[in-house]
């Protein structure tokens, strides 16, 4: 198995089935926007279950726009980085997940997409352990707020 075959491979199962840890799809499905717009009191503001998801399709996003040789805005990636979460409606929180997994779904297509330049390859197959470790604290997120784990 090469590189990219390996890296497409464990992209792919960390939605589906998780790598160590529980899946992403898992992580996010079943969870109401109240419970995905949540952040814990404490020192400083920790971002929410629903900022991550966000962060992490920007991220995403930008670099399948860098692929096809376009750029995204200095202002857009300021501004959308860890939004404010303005509204906290369902279906507003079905649309994030939707696009997250839109995210998913075409990153994973140029992962595997051998035409991909291997300079572009190494840029987003970064996207692994980056959102591996987003998911990490979607997970904690759920585990302060009582829920139970994916198992």
């Amino acid at each position: 198995m090469t590189s990219r075959e390996l890296v497409t491979k464990f992209w792919n199962e960390a939605f589906t089935q998780g790598l160590w840890a529980a899946s992403w799809s898992r992580s996010i499905e079943g969870l109401t926007a109240a419970q995905a717009a949540w952040q814990p009191d404490g020192v400083g503001k920790r971002h929410s279950i629903w900022q991550n998801v966000l962060h992490m399709c920007l991220w995403r996003e930008h670099w399948l726009r860098k692929l096809k040789g376009q750029t995204t805005p200095k202002e857009v990636l300021e501004a959308e980085n860890f939004p404010v979460i303005s509204d906290t409606s369902e279906g507003a929180w079905a649309a994030a997940r939707a696009r997250f997994i839109d995210s998913q779904k075409r990153l994973g297509a140029a992962l595997a997409d051998g035409s991909v330049s291997d300079e572009h390859f190494e840029a987003i197959a970064h996207f692994l352990p980056h959102d591996c470790y987003h998911f990490g604290q979607v997970n904690f997120l759920r585990a302060l707020q009582g829920l139970a784990p994916i198992e």
